[in-house]
């Protein structure tokens, strides 16, 4: 009545490269597109409600100057515009950047300042 089992388990090891998502994705990749969706969610709402968007901008330049001590109203006030111009029109980033910038100087335009918010961005 001995009968052997060598031979009839089959063991797998396991890797931390293997992948565990479903459809074969990467662990990495599923992470990715899921902060893609958080991101892409968060900008739909901040393009809904523009106004929303200034308060985490204001307070990113409120609490990068207090590293340094001086102007936090005013760096408050220049990335709240600058969210403010990201979430409303959809503009990059650097375009939102100069057009603050340009907005400070008293150079922008009137038309760009008056400029209604898209429907869809």
């Amino acid at each position: 009545m001995d009968e052997s089992t060598a031979g009839t388990m089959k063991t797998e090891t396991g890797s931390s490269s293997d992948s565990v998502a479903e459809g074969g994705k990467g662990v990495y990749q599923v992470i990715e597109e899921g902060w893609d969706a958080l991101g892409q969610g968060t900008r739909h709402v901040f393009h809904a409600l523009p106004g929303h968007g200034t308060i985490p901008g204001f307070a990113l330049g409120v609490g990068a100057a207090m590293a340094f001590g001086v102007g936090e109203l005013v760096a408050g006030c220049f990335t709240a515009y600058v969210s403010y111009r990201y979430f409303a029109y959809g503009e990059s980033l650097s375009e939102a950047i100069e057009k603050a910038i340009k907005f400070e100087a008293g150079k922008l335009e009137e038309k760009e300042i008056n400029k209604p918010i898209p429907k869809d961005v």
